[in-house]
């Protein structure tokens, strides 16, 4: 079973960006990937999100078990407005999960306009994933270690798990914060290897762009991980934290 956590859909008005449907489809049926875990570009007004959000649910009952939704709100918008979209896109929508970047949406993780993405986990009890990486000093993921620990109930996935430059911070999330998790986009081999051995099943597969999926996944196969790691990087871990048990797979 291949997971694929982080994909995108629709136009990302920070990097002027389109990501297109087409291109999630097309990477499945060329790579077996079984399921993506699919999110909307940045967005930084309700009525934008609320229609990309709207796009991601049509693509997942169109394909019903293969995708899941990933809400995004503007972690700016006014607090009610934020909550209520998240409530909209996981009561309504049946979506999986948050998403919070650091740094398309300006936001620093632990202010308050940051917080309401991990209150909003608290509360509908799903994983919030937070960009690392680029993006200096927000998307530091020392940022979230004190984060993290407050917030020990929730599921964190460090996407990109600070893109090598920082990753020495993201060891040490991993090291002292057992529910923090990460995706392995823009991580070399050589450290996945390295935190599956020290840190148990907590890695991910994604890609984040259709065209790093085959690199992706290669990296994974060759980077020296046993075949049932493999197997638990690739899937396991991400159909139980982001509850996918409970679907098709």
């Amino acid at each position: 079973m291949i997971v694929d956590v982080h994909v995108h859909l629709g136009w990302d008005y920070t990097f002027d960006q389109e990501f297109k449907r087409e291109y999630l489809i097309e990477k499945m049926e060329k790579h077996l990937v079984d399921v993506q875990v699919v999110q909307p570009g940045t967005c930084h007004d309700l009525e934008t999100v609320r229609a990309q959000h709207d796009a991601i649910a049509e693509l997942c009952r169109e394909h019903l078990g293969r995708f899941f939704g990933m809400a995004n709100p503007g972690p700016h918008l006014p607090r009610d407005l934020y909550m209520g979209e998240i409530a909209r896109c996981v009561e309504e929508l049946g979506f999986t999960s948050i998403k919070l970047h650091p740094m398309a949406s300006g936001v620093n993780p632990a202010s308050r306009s940051g917080r309401k993405a991990f209150d909003a986990g608290r509360k509908h009890r799903i994983p919030v994933m937070v960009h690392t990486g680029s993006g200096f000093p927000f998307a530091d993921p020392a940022g979230l270690l004190t984060i993290a620990q407050e917030y020990a109930d929730v599921s964190i996935v460090m996407a990109h798990c600070g893109m090598l430059v920082f990753s020495g911070n993201a060891e040490k999330v991993l090291e002292r914060c057992p529910n923090v998790y990460g995706d392995t986009t823009w991580t070399p081999g050589f450290l996945i290897k390295q935190w599956v051995k020290a840190f148990g099943p907590r890695m991910m597969f994604a890609s984040d762009l259709a065209d790093n999926a085959a690199a992706e996944l290669e990296k994974i196969r060759t980077c020296g991980l046993g075949g049932e790691e493999i197997d638990r990087v690739l899937g396991g871990t991400a159909i139980e934290v982001f509850g996918l048990k409970k679907t098709r797979v």
